[in-house]
């Protein structure tokens, strides 16, 4: 694998797969979409005139994208899970709070049953295909926030440790620079028919926020490149990195191809498991739970309801709510749209059988058939479904 560090030169912009109207402010999707990445990386290449086109039956170059995360300083920042919750309406985060489906018990008559106190989870509303609902059980009043979380505050996460709000979390947007990523500068921007590569004659105007990231922020992941003949005369990593560190180092990014500058060495991204404290290998058996953390945005094709993974039973989920991610096929001139669970979303699940599962894995398939695997051949939203595993205790 390689790794990228991007420094932006200038505001950024991506795009997603939401339509707006006359009138509407369009904002930037954050984080960014792995293919949005994948696309700048490709494009290096093909205009290096280094895609062998001769290779038709290789349509990968790239096998798969691992991030993009946030590099702040030194420190690496993931999407922070969506069930670690802030103090409802307060004014900077002090302390961050877990929510999790609740332990069972077993009644006086034997039977196994939830532990609430002051409801029933059956009377509430759930959505269509989980179980329960993920709760927090304490005094304070807790509410989602949109942030990052460090390597050693996920690491606490996923190993029953305390999160420090102060030092292991930032967030988007703060008053407080040391614990922001960006600030958004709204300009005009001018709409292009895709189709031609024109500038559109209706509704040509319209206002956008771009983000400018803070000085000390950068952009990092990891890429797996296939090296069986697609690039010219590659055929290993070391060669790549002389490659992509020839000048100009720099990649064409984002919705107004913006350039931003990249720093690039040869590195594993599997050894963030071992930082995090978490096993490469998973075994899964019916008596036990497994706790899903996407890093990348989950695309699915089913349409509603929760997603269904073969051999696994949805237990629970904590996200807020669906985002859009599209993508344009050239070869059709058309845009494809999806929606997507968004980074940090969490899903709980049981598994049927027992099995073994690589950590970090992907959720791949299609045509609701999904299991846990590595990507292989042609995809359309690579980086997409991008996981963690832990193994958990309770069902």
């Amino acid at each position: 694998m390689l790794k990228f560090t991007l420094k932006p030169y200038d505001v950024l912009f991506f795009g997603s797969g939401k339509p707006f109207n006359r009138g509407d402010v369009v904002n930037s999707s954050f984080p960014p979409h792995p293919n949005t990445l994948a696309s700048a990386i490709y494009s290096k290449l093909y205009h290096s005139n280094m895609i062998d086109e001769s290779v038709v039956n290789n349509p990968n170059i790239i096998n798969a994208v691992y991030g993009p995360f946030i590099q702040k300083g030194e420190k690496i920042y993931f999407p922070k899970p969506h069930n670690i919750y802030g103090k409802r309406k307060q004014k900077d985060l002090e302390k961050v709070f877990i929510i999790n489906i609740p332990e069972e018990k077993t009644s006086e008559k034997g039977t196994s049953e939830k532990k609430f106190k002051l409801f029933d989870p059956s009377n509430t509303n759930k959505p269509e295909g989980i179980e329960s609902l993920p709760v927090y059980i304490g005094n304070e009043e807790v509410e989602p926030f949109n942030g990052f979380i460090s390597t050693e505050g996920l690491r606490k996460y996923f190993n029953g440790g305390e999160i420090d709000a102060k030092s292991d979390i930032i967030l988007y947007e703060s008053n407080n620079e040391q614990k922001s990523i960006f600030k958004r500068e709204s300009r005009i921007g001018i709409s292009v028919d895709s189709s031609s590569n024109s500038v559109n004659s209706e509704d040509a105007l319209f206002r956008v926020e771009f983000l400018r990231f803070l000085e000390d922020v950068k952009l990092v992941f990891w890429v797996d490149f296939d090296l069986n003949g697609g690039i010219k005369n590659i055929n290993e990593h070391q060669k790549l990195v002389e490659f992509f560190n020839e000048n100009p180092k720099s990649l064409k990014l984002g919705g107004e191809m913006k350039n931003v500058s990249y720093e690039v060495e040869e590195d594993d991204f599997n050894k963030i498991i071992d930082d995090l404290g978490l096993s490469r290998l998973i075994d899964i058996s019916p008596d036990k739970g497994l706790k899903v953390v996407f890093l990348t945005y989950g695309v699915f094709d089913e349409p509603i309801g929760m997603i269904k993974i073969d051999e696994f039973k949805t237990l629970s989920a904590c996200f807020s709510g669906y985002d859009f991610i599209g993508i344009n096929l050239k070869r059709t001139k058309q845009r494809k749209i999806k929606r997507a669970l968004p980074p940090g979303s969490v899903i709980w699940l049981k598994s049927t059988t027992e099995k073994t599962l690589n950590n970090p894995t992907f959720i791949v398939g299609e045509g609701g058939n999904y299991e846990f695997d590595f990507p292989k051949g042609k995809q359309e939203f690579i980086g997409t479904n991008l996981v963690l595993l832990k193994e958990v205790g309770y069902v």
